[in-house]
């Protein structure tokens, strides 16, 4: 996906090169760059390439096809420098080629590739708290999935969830042997139920180290508490009724939260695999490839051998009790999204720490004879960490959503809002206060890429100015305001400017000013920026091109008059300030966030 001026450029240069060159229009697309010195030109074609098929020296090329180069309208200069052809655009033009389309506010979209692509992602564990630390994996994986669909995917936003397995074994003991009065919070049930396990964690552990310093009565109560945690899983395992029915009931208390969590934060699912939906059916396959010869046994454990991970090549399946493992339901759980959505691409969204595990998956899946282990791909990330250290749900150490979506709303209202009361309507209010913390959340935890780790800074993320997802918002709603105030003197955009490309030309042809030339450049590369972040799963990207737009923006907004210009200056200015606010909409908009209209 190349940016509007890019591919006009290369189609008036493409002439201009010698036809033994071999190269075609998309060629010389890619092989433009932006100088490093904006007074070098809006773009330079570099010889190298040309000078080797040619047997030319670079400068001698450069200056060949200069002198060959039909000036285009476009084109105000062409000089040869060294190896390098610099063109300067004629600012008019090219602002009439990027403007209107985003002025309008039509979206940025490739077309349909053909390829479905799931991205799972989220994979909360039920019975735990849901805190902080999960919101990076969120936001990553939402911020993939939009991506990807403006790329031109067809996209299933998939999520899994973790209901089964040893942590709720110790949340039901809790929740069944030591808690008095079982009754939940009316509004918080799947935050108590992480409360329930974090102190049932903790309870072990300090047994556990009594009992290495000799205390015999801490043994004796860490030994009971194990055969009873023990106890709840097989009864789990075996499906007992009454343990089952206890398990459901608070299963879906958890799933609420989420729920609840997920619609606060705008992000949808299109599947919820569960780990209890392919618990058994695991086990199944590992029988059935072992029967086929393409796993094998080893004391009594089933696995793979895959020599490629030398460090641990055995890859476990099932262990010697005949119980399953992560790695067992991993693979029946391909199985299922290959077979359930007929996907070419499989993208999971999980930690770093993980990427050996993953590495094993995908190996395991190529000897199982699926054709997409070539294209299962692991998108790892670094933690998020409190300023004091690492997060840990067993030690109680987090920030729970619930108290940070609350503290970071009340923080809002009493620094910023609260000016506003009686002004605004208390839903506009309160509808600003959730955008701009979730923003702030949101891209706290994408301006950073995936290999650093992330420290969070609550204050720090709110600010309004910085680099920030406030700063962002309060960008593109201070667009709005100039151009509302405009009209709101007598000085609104004419529709025929938007309407009329010869209109648009003519009008936009009064840009004359340097901020003007790099606010159009700016804009201009929005579709590739997008199709880069989506090619490379690097949101980060889409945040870099947007705080550095707000930037140029800013550079322009005190440079250049908007309200009080006059004729066809004004109405350029203000095609000028739409496309910004358009265009950082949809920059964010890629990232999940919303701009409210005003701040």
């Amino acid at each position: 996906m190349h940016d509007t001026l890019v591919a006009a450029v290369a189609r008036a240069l493409h002439p201009a090169l010698p036809a033994a060159a071999g190269l075609s229009e998309e060629d010389v697309a890619g092989m433009l760059e932006v100088p490093p010195n904006p007074e070098l030109g809006d773009f330079g074609f570099p010889c190298f390439r040309l000078a080797k098929v040619l047997r030319k020296s670079p400068v001698a090329v450069a200056k060949d096809v200069q002198a060959a180069l039909v000036q285009s309208p476009l084109v105000a200069i062409c000089a040869a420098s060294g190896p390098y052809v610099n063109i300067c655009l004629d600012l008019g033009r090219a602002a009439a080629l990027v403007l209107p389309r985003l002025a309008r506010g039509e979206p940025t979209r490739r077309p349909p590739t053909g390829v479905r692509v799931m991205v799972e992602y989220s994979q909360p564990n039920t019975h735990k708290a849901f805190h902080v630390g999960h919101m990076r994996n969120l936001c990553l994986g939402d911020a993939l999935v939009r991506l990807l669909r403006i790329d031109g995917d067809d996209v299933v936003a998939a999520n899994y969830l973790g209901d089964v397995g040893a942590h709720i074994a110790k949340c039901l003991w809790w929740f069944l042997d030591r808690v008095a009065d079982r009754t939940p919070p009316a509004d918080r049930r799947g935050e108590w139920l992480g409360e329930l396990y974090s102190a049932a964690s903790n309870q072990l552990d300090e047994w556990e180290d009594q009992a290495k310093l000799g205390d015999a009565a801490a043994a004796e109560a860490l030994a009971q508490a194990r055969a009873r945690t023990s106890e709840i899983l097989h009864k789990l395992e075996a499906r007992d009724p009454e343990m089952t029915a206890v398990w459901s009931e608070t299963r879906r208390w958890s799933l609420d939260e989420f729920a609840e969590i997920y619609r606060w934060c705008g992000v949808d699912f299109d599947r919820m695999f569960y780990e209890s939906e392919v618990d058994e059916s695991g086990l199944k396959l590992v029988e059935e490839y072992l029967q086929r010869g393409v796993f094998v046994e080893s004391e009594g454990a089933v696995g793979v051998v895959n020599d490629e991970v030398k460090h641990m090549p055995f890859f476990m399946l099932r262990k010697r009790d005949g119980t399953s493992l992560y790695s067992t339901k991993d693979l029946a759980l391909a199985r299922l999204k290959f077979e359930e959505y007929r996907i070419d691409r499989s993208i999971y969204v999980v930690d770093v720490r993980q990427s050996d595990h993953f590495r094993h998956v995908f190996l395991t899946l190529k000897k199982m004879g699926f054709p997409q282990a070539d294209r299962c791909q692991h998108v790892p990330y670094e933690m998020v960490e409190l300023p004091d250290g690492p997060m840990a749900t067993r030690k109680g150490n987090v920030v729970l959503f619930r108290s940070l979506r609350q503290q970071m709303t009340a923080h809002l209202h009493q620094t910023y809002f609260h000016e506003v009361e009686g002004e605004w309507p208390a839903d506009e209010i309160a509808a600003a206060e959730q955008a701009v913390a979730l923003g702030a959340i949101k891209y706290g935890m994408l301006a950073r890429d995936v290999n650093q780790k992330i420290v969070f800074d609550m204050a720090a993320w709110l600010n309004l100015d910085g680099n920030t997802g406030p700063y962002l918002q309060y960008s593109c709603a201070r667009a709005g305001k100039i151009v509302r105030e405009c009209a709101e003197v007598g000085q609104a955009l004419d529709p025929k400017v938007l309407a009329d490309p010869a209109a648009a030309e003519a009008t936009l042809a009064a840009l004359r000013e340097p901020q003007e030339r790099e606010l159009v450049l700016a804009l201009d590369r929005l579709p590739g920026v997008l199709h880069a972040a989506a090619a490379q799963l690097r949101p980060a990207v889409v945040c870099t091109y947007a705080y550095e737009l707000c930037k140029t923006f800013n550079r322009f907004y005190q440079t250049c008059r908007v309200k009080g210009s006059e004729g066809p200056l004004l109405q350029a200015r203000l095609v000028l300030v739409l496309a910004f606010g358009h265009a950082l909409r949809e920059a964010l908009g890629a990232l999940g966030i919303a701009a409210p209209r005003r701040m």
